[in-house]
Protein backbone atom coordinates (compact mmCIF):
# COMPACT_ATOMS: atom_id res chain seq x y z
CA UNK A 1 0.00 0.00 0.00
CA UNK A 2 2.97 2.66 0.88
CA UNK A 3 4.08 2.08 -2.76
CA UNK A 4 1.05 3.12 -4.22
CA UNK A 5 1.19 6.79 -2.46
CA UNK A 6 4.69 6.74 -3.17
CA UNK A 7 4.36 9.58 -5.81
CA UNK A 8 7.97 11.18 -4.96
CA UNK A 9 9.79 8.00 -6.36
CA UNK A 10 11.88 9.12 -9.74
CA UNK A 11 11.80 5.46 -10.80
CA UNK A 12 7.95 5.15 -10.37
CA UNK A 13 6.14 3.57 -13.73
CA UNK A 14 2.37 3.95 -13.86
CA UNK A 15 2.26 0.63 -15.08
CA UNK A 16 3.42 -0.78 -11.65
CA UNK A 17 1.18 1.54 -9.67
CA UNK A 18 -2.72 -0.54 -9.94
CA UNK A 19 -5.27 0.70 -7.35
CA UNK A 20 -8.85 -0.27 -6.39
CA UNK A 21 -11.57 2.23 -7.07
CA UNK A 22 -11.74 2.59 -3.35
CA UNK A 23 -8.22 3.22 -3.02
CA UNK A 24 -8.54 6.31 -5.25
CA UNK A 25 -10.83 7.61 -3.42
CA UNK A 26 -9.34 7.09 -0.27
CA UNK A 27 -6.34 8.63 -1.66
CA UNK A 28 -8.39 11.59 -2.86
CA UNK A 29 -9.91 12.12 0.18
CA UNK A 30 -7.09 12.22 2.06
CA UNK A 31 -5.28 14.53 -0.31
CA UNK A 32 -8.25 17.10 -0.61
CA UNK A 33 -8.30 17.33 3.71
CA UNK A 34 -4.70 18.21 3.44
CA UNK A 35 -5.30 21.22 0.60
CA UNK A 36 -8.54 22.02 2.97
CA UNK A 37 -6.22 22.26 6.12
CA UNK A 38 -3.54 24.22 4.14
CA UNK A 39 -6.34 26.47 3.24
CA UNK A 40 -7.53 26.98 6.69
CA UNK A 41 -4.25 27.33 8.46
CA UNK A 42 -3.24 29.95 5.58
CA UNK A 43 -6.63 32.31 6.36
CA UNK A 44 -5.78 32.07 10.28
CA UNK A 45 -2.47 33.16 9.74
CA UNK A 46 -3.66 36.44 7.76
CA UNK A 47 -5.90 37.05 9.87
CA UNK A 48 -3.71 37.53 12.97
CA UNK A 49 -1.15 39.79 10.13
CA UNK A 50 -4.37 41.56 8.85
CA UNK A 51 -3.41 45.08 9.82
CA UNK A 52 -0.24 44.41 7.40
CA UNK A 53 -2.00 42.76 4.37
CA UNK A 54 -4.92 45.91 4.73
CA UNK A 55 -1.87 48.22 4.85
CA UNK A 56 -0.01 47.12 1.93
CA UNK A 57 -3.63 46.62 -0.50
CA UNK A 58 -4.71 50.22 0.37
CA UNK A 59 -1.36 52.15 0.88
CA UNK A 60 -1.35 53.07 -3.27
CA UNK A 61 -4.85 55.19 -2.60
CA UNK A 62 -3.25 56.64 0.58
CA UNK A 63 0.08 57.54 -1.19
CA UNK A 64 -2.13 59.24 -3.89
CA UNK A 65 -3.99 60.98 -1.13
CA UNK A 66 -1.42 61.99 0.08
CA UNK A 67 0.64 63.51 -2.76
CA UNK A 68 -2.33 65.52 -3.87
CA UNK A 69 -3.26 66.85 -0.62
CA UNK A 70 -6.58 64.99 -0.78
CA UNK A 71 -8.46 63.74 2.60
CA UNK A 72 -6.80 60.32 3.26
CA UNK A 73 -10.33 58.19 4.62
CA UNK A 74 -11.64 55.56 3.36
CA UNK A 75 -14.95 55.37 4.04
CA UNK A 76 -17.38 52.16 5.94
CA UNK A 77 -20.88 52.17 4.89
CA UNK A 78 -22.11 49.24 6.88
CA UNK A 79 -21.14 48.35 10.40
CA UNK A 80 -19.78 44.78 9.66
CA UNK A 81 -18.03 46.09 6.70
CA UNK A 82 -14.79 46.16 7.80
CA UNK A 83 -15.25 42.74 9.65
CA UNK A 84 -16.05 41.42 7.03
CA UNK A 85 -13.64 42.59 4.38
CA UNK A 86 -10.85 41.21 6.96
CA UNK A 87 -12.88 37.89 6.54
CA UNK A 88 -12.57 37.90 3.00
CA UNK A 89 -9.30 39.11 2.43
CA UNK A 90 -7.72 36.61 4.79
CA UNK A 91 -9.81 33.66 2.86
CA UNK A 92 -8.82 35.37 -0.35
CA UNK A 93 -5.32 35.55 0.40
CA UNK A 94 -4.85 32.30 2.64
CA UNK A 95 -5.81 30.54 -0.56
CA UNK A 96 -3.28 32.11 -2.76
CA UNK A 97 -0.65 31.95 -0.30
CA UNK A 98 -1.42 28.39 0.14
CA UNK A 99 -2.29 27.39 -3.49
CA UNK A 100 1.39 26.08 -3.82
CA UNK A 101 0.70 23.03 -0.98
CA UNK A 102 -2.58 22.22 -1.97
CA UNK A 103 -1.59 22.32 -5.93
CA UNK A 104 1.12 19.98 -4.60
CA UNK A 105 -1.45 17.59 -2.74
CA UNK A 106 -3.36 17.50 -5.96
CA UNK A 107 -0.04 16.63 -7.81
CA UNK A 108 0.60 13.97 -5.58
CA UNK A 109 -2.93 12.54 -6.73
CA UNK A 110 -2.01 12.77 -10.12
CA UNK A 111 1.92 11.77 -10.32
CA UNK A 112 1.36 7.99 -9.74
CA UNK A 113 -0.15 7.85 -13.46
CA UNK A 114 2.22 9.66 -15.17
CA UNK A 115 5.45 8.91 -16.91
CA UNK A 116 8.79 10.09 -15.50
CA UNK A 117 9.32 12.45 -18.54
CA UNK A 118 6.16 13.43 -17.85
CA UNK A 119 6.85 14.46 -14.08
CA UNK A 120 9.67 16.35 -15.09
CA UNK A 121 8.01 18.61 -16.94
CA UNK A 122 5.64 19.12 -14.68
CA UNK A 123 8.75 19.84 -11.69
CA UNK A 124 10.52 22.16 -13.95
CA UNK A 125 7.56 24.75 -15.12
CA UNK A 126 5.40 24.34 -11.59
CA UNK A 127 7.65 26.67 -9.71
CA UNK A 128 8.61 28.95 -12.55
CA UNK A 129 4.49 29.63 -12.36
CA UNK A 130 4.40 30.19 -8.65
CA UNK A 131 7.30 32.74 -8.88
CA UNK A 132 5.54 34.44 -11.76
CA UNK A 133 2.50 34.54 -10.46
CA UNK A 134 3.29 36.23 -7.03
CA UNK A 135 5.90 38.68 -9.47
CA UNK A 136 3.24 39.89 -10.93
CA UNK A 137 1.51 40.52 -7.50
CA UNK A 138 4.33 42.90 -6.43
CA UNK A 139 4.37 44.31 -9.55
CA UNK A 140 1.07 45.77 -9.54
CA UNK A 141 1.21 46.60 -5.78
CA UNK A 142 4.68 48.48 -5.66
CA UNK A 143 4.76 50.04 -10.00
CA UNK A 144 1.48 49.75 -11.76
CA UNK A 145 -1.06 50.58 -9.16
CA UNK A 146 0.60 53.79 -8.01
CA UNK A 147 0.20 54.96 -11.46
CA UNK A 148 -3.16 53.89 -11.97
CA UNK A 149 -4.68 55.37 -8.73
CA UNK A 150 -2.83 58.50 -9.65
CA UNK A 151 -4.61 58.72 -13.10
CA UNK A 152 -8.09 57.42 -12.01
CA UNK A 153 -8.57 59.63 -8.44
CA UNK A 154 -6.69 63.02 -9.82
CA UNK A 155 -8.60 62.70 -13.72
CA UNK A 156 -10.69 65.12 -13.10
CA UNK A 157 -10.80 67.62 -10.03
CA UNK A 158 -12.95 70.66 -10.56
CA UNK A 159 -15.63 71.53 -12.70
CA UNK A 160 -16.01 74.83 -14.19
CA UNK A 161 -19.07 77.07 -12.39
CA UNK A 162 -21.73 78.02 -13.82
CA UNK A 163 -23.68 79.93 -11.30
CA UNK A 164 -24.59 82.77 -13.54
CA UNK A 165 -27.29 80.83 -15.91
CA UNK A 166 -29.56 80.23 -12.97
CA UNK A 167 -29.20 83.92 -11.27
CA UNK A 168 -32.27 85.04 -13.21
CA UNK A 169 -34.41 82.37 -11.67
CA UNK A 170 -32.99 82.07 -8.46
CA UNK A 171 -32.14 85.32 -8.03
CA UNK A 172 -28.89 87.48 -7.42
CA UNK A 173 -26.18 85.50 -4.81
CA UNK A 174 -24.46 87.63 -2.77
CA UNK A 175 -20.85 87.84 -3.73
CA UNK A 176 -18.12 86.12 -2.15
CA UNK A 177 -15.44 87.92 -0.97
CA UNK A 178 -12.19 87.18 -1.95
CA UNK A 179 -10.01 90.41 -0.99
CA UNK A 180 -10.36 92.61 1.89
CA UNK A 181 -7.45 95.49 0.71
CA UNK A 182 -7.63 97.39 3.98
CA UNK A 183 -7.36 95.11 6.59
CA UNK A 184 -6.04 95.56 9.89
CA UNK A 185 -4.28 92.05 10.86
CA UNK A 186 -3.65 91.39 14.54
CA UNK A 187 -0.43 92.07 16.50
CA UNK A 188 -0.56 88.44 17.41
CA UNK A 189 1.99 85.96 15.37
CA UNK A 190 0.79 84.54 12.07
CA UNK A 191 0.39 80.94 12.09
CA UNK A 192 3.83 79.75 10.51
CA UNK A 193 3.83 77.49 6.94
CA UNK A 194 6.12 74.80 7.71
CA UNK A 195 7.38 71.78 5.48
CA UNK A 196 6.87 69.32 8.00
CA UNK A 197 5.56 68.82 11.42
CA UNK A 198 8.00 70.92 13.81
CA UNK A 199 10.18 68.67 16.39
CA UNK A 200 8.67 70.04 19.65
CA UNK A 201 5.89 72.28 18.90
CA UNK A 202 4.53 74.28 21.61
CA UNK A 203 1.17 72.88 23.01
CA UNK A 204 -2.27 74.84 21.68
CA UNK A 205 -0.01 76.29 18.90
CA UNK A 206 -1.65 75.80 15.35
CA UNK A 207 0.82 75.85 12.36
CA UNK A 208 0.80 74.77 8.26
CA UNK A 209 1.85 71.47 7.10
CA UNK A 210 2.62 72.51 3.33
CA UNK A 211 3.51 68.50 2.66
CA UNK A 212 0.18 67.19 3.32
CA UNK A 213 -1.85 70.70 2.95
CA UNK A 214 -3.18 70.57 6.60
CA UNK A 215 -3.34 72.77 9.76
CA UNK A 216 -2.34 70.92 12.84
CA UNK A 217 -1.89 71.54 16.10
CA UNK A 218 -0.35 69.61 19.23
CA UNK A 219 -2.56 68.72 22.30
CA UNK A 220 -0.62 66.84 25.02
CA UNK A 221 1.77 64.48 23.09
CA UNK A 222 -0.86 63.72 20.03
CA UNK A 223 -0.53 66.06 17.00
CA UNK A 224 -3.93 66.43 15.38
CA UNK A 225 -4.78 68.07 11.81
CA UNK A 226 -8.18 69.44 10.81
CA UNK A 227 -9.39 70.78 7.53
CA UNK A 228 -7.30 70.17 4.25
CA UNK A 229 -6.21 73.76 2.17
CA UNK A 230 -8.35 73.56 -0.64
CA UNK A 231 -7.62 76.98 -3.37
CA UNK A 232 -10.34 79.28 -3.55
CA UNK A 233 -10.69 79.74 -7.10
CA UNK A 234 -11.58 76.16 -6.83
CA UNK A 235 -14.81 75.37 -5.52
CA UNK A 236 -16.99 72.96 -7.40
CA UNK A 237 -14.42 70.40 -6.54
CA UNK A 238 -14.57 66.61 -6.85
CA UNK A 239 -12.74 64.89 -4.43
CA UNK A 240 -12.57 61.26 -4.39
CA UNK A 241 -14.59 59.04 -1.33
CA UNK A 242 -13.55 55.38 -1.57
CA UNK A 243 -15.33 52.57 -0.14
CA UNK A 244 -13.45 50.29 2.11
CA UNK A 245 -14.76 46.73 0.72
CA UNK A 246 -15.00 48.17 -2.63
CA UNK A 247 -11.02 49.50 -3.16
CA UNK A 248 -9.93 46.06 -1.64
CA UNK A 249 -11.83 44.11 -4.26
CA UNK A 250 -10.50 46.09 -7.05
CA UNK A 251 -6.89 45.66 -5.45
CA UNK A 252 -7.87 42.14 -5.43
CA UNK A 253 -9.15 41.96 -8.45
CA UNK A 254 -6.01 43.58 -10.08
CA UNK A 255 -3.91 41.32 -8.33
CA UNK A 256 -5.24 38.10 -9.45
CA UNK A 257 -5.42 39.13 -13.25
CA UNK A 258 -1.55 40.27 -12.92
CA UNK A 259 -0.31 36.95 -11.64
CA UNK A 260 -2.01 35.22 -14.07
CA UNK A 261 -1.18 37.50 -17.05
CA UNK A 262 2.72 37.00 -15.87
CA UNK A 263 2.10 33.05 -16.75
CA UNK A 264 2.79 34.07 -20.24
CA UNK A 265 6.69 32.51 -20.10
CA UNK A 266 5.44 29.45 -18.81
CA UNK A 267 2.66 29.01 -21.31
CA UNK A 268 5.16 29.60 -24.32
CA UNK A 269 7.76 27.21 -23.04
CA UNK A 270 5.72 24.56 -22.16
CA UNK A 271 4.13 24.65 -25.75
CA UNK A 272 7.46 24.96 -27.38
CA UNK A 273 8.71 21.74 -24.92
CA UNK A 274 5.83 19.69 -25.60
CA UNK A 275 6.71 20.28 -29.46
CA UNK A 276 3.30 21.79 -30.28
CA UNK A 277 4.87 24.82 -31.86
CA UNK A 278 8.29 25.84 -32.20
CA UNK A 279 9.27 28.97 -31.09
CA UNK A 280 9.96 30.59 -34.76
CA UNK A 281 6.49 29.78 -35.32
CA UNK A 282 4.95 31.46 -32.37
CA UNK A 283 7.16 34.26 -33.30
CA UNK A 284 5.46 34.47 -36.43
CA UNK A 285 2.26 34.54 -35.59
CA UNK A 286 3.35 37.48 -32.99
CA UNK A 287 0.28 40.03 -34.09
CA UNK A 288 -2.58 37.51 -33.89
CA UNK A 289 -1.16 36.76 -29.89
CA UNK A 290 -0.88 40.25 -29.35
CA UNK A 291 -4.82 40.55 -30.27
CA UNK A 292 -5.55 37.79 -28.18
CA UNK A 293 -3.62 39.32 -25.02
CA UNK A 294 -5.67 42.79 -25.81
CA UNK A 295 -9.11 40.77 -25.55
CA UNK A 296 -7.80 38.88 -22.73
CA UNK A 297 -6.56 41.58 -20.89
CA UNK A 298 -10.07 43.66 -21.56
CA UNK A 299 -11.66 40.75 -19.75
CA UNK A 300 -9.50 40.12 -17.13
CA UNK A 301 -9.43 43.70 -15.61
CA UNK A 302 -12.68 44.94 -13.74
CA UNK A 303 -12.35 48.46 -14.98
CA UNK A 304 -12.91 49.57 -18.66
CA UNK A 305 -10.67 52.53 -18.83
CA UNK A 306 -7.65 52.27 -21.49
CA UNK A 307 -4.99 53.10 -18.93
CA UNK A 308 -5.35 49.75 -16.39
CA UNK A 309 -5.95 47.71 -19.96
CA UNK A 310 -2.47 49.40 -21.31
CA UNK A 311 -0.90 48.71 -18.10
CA UNK A 312 -1.45 45.38 -18.50
CA UNK A 313 -0.95 44.70 -21.60
CA UNK A 314 2.35 46.01 -21.58
CA UNK A 315 4.26 43.50 -19.42
CA UNK A 316 2.07 40.86 -21.08
CA UNK A 317 3.63 41.99 -24.47
CA UNK A 318 6.98 42.12 -23.08
CA UNK A 319 6.73 38.42 -20.85
CA UNK A 320 5.95 37.30 -24.41
CA UNK A 321 9.36 37.83 -25.61
CA UNK A 322 10.51 36.29 -22.75
CA UNK A 323 8.79 33.07 -23.54
CA UNK A 324 9.97 32.97 -26.78
CA UNK A 325 13.79 33.23 -25.44
CA UNK A 326 13.20 30.39 -23.35
CA UNK A 327 11.18 28.34 -25.24
CA UNK A 328 14.46 29.20 -28.06
CA UNK A 329 16.77 28.04 -25.43
CA UNK A 330 15.28 24.90 -24.61
CA UNK A 331 14.85 24.04 -28.02
CA UNK A 332 18.83 24.35 -28.67
CA UNK A 333 19.22 22.47 -25.53
CA UNK A 334 17.68 19.55 -27.12
CA UNK A 335 18.94 19.56 -30.57
CA UNK A 336 22.63 19.84 -28.74
CA UNK A 337 21.00 16.56 -27.00
CA UNK A 338 20.16 15.03 -30.21
CA UNK A 339 23.13 15.19 -31.48
CA UNK A 340 25.25 13.81 -28.99
CA UNK A 341 23.19 11.21 -28.74
CA UNK A 342 23.38 10.54 -32.44
CA UNK A 343 27.44 10.78 -32.24
CA UNK A 344 27.41 8.03 -29.46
Amino acid sequence: MARLFDFKRGDLHPDDVRMTLGEHLEELRTRVVRALVGLVVGAILCYVYIDNIMGLLTSPVFAVYHRHGLDPTIIALSPPEMLLTDLKVSIIVGFILSAPYSIWQLWGFVAAGLYKYERRWVYRFAPASVALFFTGVLFLLFIVSPLLLNFLLTYRQYYPNYDWAYSWMLGESKPIATEQPDVQWPTTQPMPALDADPRSPPEGTPWVNLSTREVRIRIGDKTFAYGHLKEVEHRNRIDPSLRLADTIVFMLQLAAAFGVSFQVPVIVAFIATLGIASASQIGALRRYIWFVMCIAAAIITPTTDLATLFLLLGPMMGLLEVGLLVARMIEKGRALRQAASKTE
